[in-house]
């Protein structure tokens, strides 16, 4: 148990991928989905809350199948990895 004197006043989430906008490619499923929900739920009730999540080098891709099964990716060059990742939510 920690002091009550030495505990922070806010909570963190730590993910792999947080999907917090469409527009910003930190995550490739559901599960960074979810993350970016339960970042957003805890701004909605205004808890106080940071998340930390990685932020690859190489960029995220989209992919689709042809019309013969074959799977086809293009790299996603994000302006978002030359910038500082901040990412504030207010309600």
């Amino acid at each position: 148990m920690i002091a009550k004197e030495t505990q922070p006043d806010f909570s963190a989430c730590f993910s792999m991928e947080v999907g917090l906008d469409s527009a910003i490619p930190t995550y490739s499923g559901g599960l960074g989905v979810l993350a970016g929900d339960t970042l957003r739920a805890a701004a909605d009730l205004g808890l106080p809350m940071v998340g930390i999540t990685l932020l690859h080098r190489q960029g995220y891709f989209r992919q689709q199948l042809d019309a013969a099964g074959n799977q086809i990716d293009w790299r996603l060059a994000p302006a978002i990895l030359h910038e500082p990742a901040v990412e504030t939510i207010h309600r």
